[in-house]
This record gives C-alpha cells, structure tokens and sequence, in this order.
C-alpha cells in the first residue's frame, strides 16, 4: 500500500501487466503485476500469480504443509484461552463501541467470516498475543456464488479480510486506542507477503486462522499491530501472510 486515499465516490483503475505464462498439460500459470489508482494517483501495487485448473487437479489439494494436517498452536502448547467470544450472538461486545467511541468495533453482518474466537493476550511466537478462530463452513454461505464463472469457492480476499477480522478483535479485547477520542481501524502503508496453495469449497467443513502478533507499536497519533497469519480448511494450512498490519487512529 502506497497511500491512503479517502475511495469515496472515487473511481478505482487497475492497471495490469502480464509477465509471463506457463502451460504444463491443461494447467495454466500466469504472473502479473497490477498497480490501483484513484484520480491519478497510484495507491496499492503488487506482484502475483494466478492459476487455471481443471477439475482434476483440484481433487487433492496438499496446501502449505505438504498434505499434512496441523493442529492449532495453542492445543500443541497446551494453553488454555484468556477469553473467548461467540461471533454468532447480536450482543458480543465486539460489535458495540462505546458511546463516545462508537466507530471502533467489528462491522458483523456479511463482514463477519468468523464464527469464534479464543485469545492467548501473552501468547504466540513473539510472546504479545495469539489469535485463533474458526467457522462451520456452509455450502449455502453467502459468497460461493460471488466467486468467478462456474468456480464457487470463497474468494481469497476474504479469507484475508477474515484475518484482519481477528486481528481487530484482539485489538478491541487488548483496549487499544482507546487514548484517542474517536478512535477507528485504518489500514497501514506497508507491504504484505502472501502464500496462497488452495481454496475453500462448499464441501469442506471448517475454515480455521490463526495469528500470532509480532509488533504492536504505539505512537501519539496511532497504534500499529503487525501479525503472521495462517488460514486453514479442515485442518489443512493453505494461506500464510507475514506482516499483515491494521492501525487505530483519530477518526
């Protein structure tokens, strides 16, 4: 991310360039760069790829980990949760800022991907902070007939979205921001690495993520959490984000 630009009303260019392409039997890799602007003015780029495949060779899909099936990172270190919190219930105070902080909150409704939470405040690989969620995956959930033509799968993006859900959520349970008068989340000027090796499908039956803080630096004018991120489909790791950051600051 470049800048932060206020998209409202704005209308977002995407400026595309194919690097190259690569066939190997019916399958297709293709790696691009791609640059987003509003008025002009470059504001996200990035480099990846994306991939065309039959039906065939998305039957066995072995994600990150080769296949192997891995069990959350609190269950291996046998801890048991600060707190936890249901996603599913109107009244979890995660949804309700305060009165006088009322921006500063999860956004629920389709922006919820998660169904519960359980919060480790001092665990993880850095000591700050372990997140772990999961969700009962539905063939009738909402964005499988959203993806593209003839793939319904969850789009990507979302999964990524559903991990900043959790990281916003350790933010709120932690009370940070709370020094600002009407605190709100906003995204960071940083760069973000992502491994993408598989999708969400209406057949699988949990999505899980979890997140370990590894910074949480706090200036006069903003707080900054950073996290390594994992996403997985019945137990099988198939996202993995380093770096991935979310600010409070001043609405």
């Amino acid at each position: 991310m470049l800048r932060r630009l206020d998209l409202r009303g704005k209308t977002i260019r995407n400026d595309s360039r194919l690097l190259s392409t690569v066939k190997a039997g019916t399958n297709i890799i293709q790696s691009f760069s791609f640059v987003l602007s509003a008025d002009g003015e470059p504001f996200y780029e990035g480099e990846a790829v994306f991939g065309y495949f039959k039906a065939e060779a998305l039957k066995n899909q072995l994600g990150l980990d080769n296949g192997k099936v891995t069990e959350p990172w609190d269950k291996q270190q046998g801890l048991e949760a600060d707190v936890s919190y249901d996603l599913r219930a109107a009244d979890c105070a995660l949804y309700h800022g305060s009165w006088d902080q009322k921006h500063l909150r999860l956004p629920g409704g389709r922006l919820n991907f998660v169904d519960s939470i359980r919060i480790c405040r001092q665990g993880g690989h850095s000591n700050l902070g372990y997140i772990y969620g999961e969700r009962k995956i539905d063939a009738a959930d909402w964005f499988f007939r959203f993806h593209f033509h003839q793939d319904p799968v969850m789009p990507g993006s979302l999964g990524v979205e559903a991990m900043l859900e959790l990281l916003s959520a350790f933010a709120l349970d932690a009370g940070l921001g709370s020094q600002f008068n009407n605190p709100r989340f906003a995204h960071c000027l940083s760069q973000v690495q992502w491994k993408y090796r598989g999708q969400i499908n209406p057949l699988n039956r949990q999505m899980s993520l979890e997140l370990h803080i590894t910074a949480i630096e706090d200036t006069p004018d903003r707080v900054t959490l950073t996290a390594d991120a994992w996403l997985a489909k019945d137990g099988l790791r198939i996202y993995e984000i380093k770096d991935l950051a979310l600010a409070i600051e001043e609405a």
